[in-house]
């Protein structure tokens, strides 16, 4: 069986790895099983549903948010859910917190999502997921069906991880099952996306691969490096923005970052390198404490921090009344005090050398 921890670093081995899995995961001798994939930017993120990453987390706080989504959103889209799962679907789409992740059956598109917004301080991942071994530890049944569908009868068991809202006495079972969407969002079907819908256990995927010796989860590492070198050939091989969110405001973004200096399409090379316009530096001051220096001559009228995009806040002066003393000394080295607020940083922990010339 496959390994749980794999690592690719290029297009060509994710789906090398994805191919090995989609062969090995076999249910039945004329069937191969189709992995479902699932990206994410930070290979440390847990498997954990959104509505499980907020508090509260019980099931009347999420009977409450499905029934303000359900009755806002008809007048903000031109899609009619036709039941409660093509609606808990579309929450989960449009980012309203559900105890749904998001899958695709496409190992390419998972890729995407793995780089898209790395931006190689940290490694990315991309998990594969055998919804067949899934289902049949769960539900007994070796079997994926759609949800939601009116032309299917209502017994089935999958309708215990969706009850119906404010009835409390229905129990939540503990483990996540798979589950088909229909597609009737053009996001869905552009994303080719399919679903985990978890139960009371936040970690209940991960419980259920330690225990099973033949589990059919796995995890593919991406490692920080490579990024970049897979959003490139992502591109190359089609697989954009316009691909998973289809729409003209990506196809501008695109256009747009297409033709940006920089992306190494204008010009030779990878794009710009850590020092590239870097005009000063830190170093301990011989006058007093830590100094900026130049590190070449400056021009009058150049700007010494071209890439010093960072945000500022403005905190009322009454808030910092009562922070320990060798805090509010960071606010007093570091931020501008105007019109009774003090004007820093998003967190001290971001200071760079623009700071430091700032009082």
């Amino acid at each position: 069986m496959p390994r749980s921890e794999r690592t690719a670093e290029s297009v060509e081995q994710l789906t090398s790895i994805a191919a090995e899995l989609r062969d090995a995961w076999v249910g039945h001798a004329d069937m191969a099983i189709i992995p479902w994939f699932r990206g994410h930017a930070d290979s440390e993120w847990r498997l954990a549903p959104k509505f499980y990453r907020r508090k509260p987390t019980d099931l009347v706080t999420e009977c409450e948010i499905r029934e303000e989504f359900i009755t806002h959103a008809p007048a903000l889209c031109d899609i009619t859910p036709r039941n409660e799962w093509e609606w808990y679907f579309l929450m989960q789409h449009y980012g309203a917190p559900t105890r749904l992740l998001d899958w695709t059956d496409g190992a390419l598109i998972a890729l995407y999502f793995a780089v898209r917004d790395n931006t190689g301080d940290r490694h990315a991942a991309v998990w594969a997921l055998d919804p067949w071994w899934l289902n049949s530890r769960v539900l007994r049944r070796d079997e994926v069906l759609p949800v939601g569908d009116p032309l299917l009868p209502g017994r089935r068991q999958e309708h215990k991880w969706l009850p119906r809202r404010f009835q409390r006495s229905a129990g939540l079972p503990r483990s996540p099952i798979a589950v088909f969407p229909g597609h009737f969002d053009k996001r869905i079907g552009a994303q080719r996306s399919t679903f985990t819908v978890h139960g009371r256990d936040i970690d209940g995927l991960m419980a259920l691969a330690k225990r099973d010796k033949d589990s059919g989860l796995v995890k593919i590492l991406i490692p920080s490096w490579a990024t970049k070198s897979i959003r490139r050939s992502l591109d190359t091989c089609g697989i954009d923005e316009t691909t998973v969110f289809p729409n003209l405001e990506s196809l501008s973004r695109v256009v747009e970052g297409r033709w940006k200096p920089g992306n190494g399409l204008l010009h030779h090379g990878d794009g710009p390198l850590p020092h590239d316009d870097v005009l000063t530096r830190l170093r301990p001051s011989r006058i007093h404490g830590v100094g900026v220096f130049a590190l070449k001559n400056i021009s009058k009228g150049t700007d010494l921090f071209a890439h010093d995009v960072d945000g500022m806040v403005w905190i009322p002066d009454d808030a910092t009344k009562k922070v320990p003393r060798e805090m509010k000394v960071l606010y007093e080295d570091f931020a501008v005090f105007k019109d009774a607020r003090w004007g820093c940083p998003v967190n001290f922990n971001r200071l760079t050398m623009s700071w430091y010339l700032m009082t």
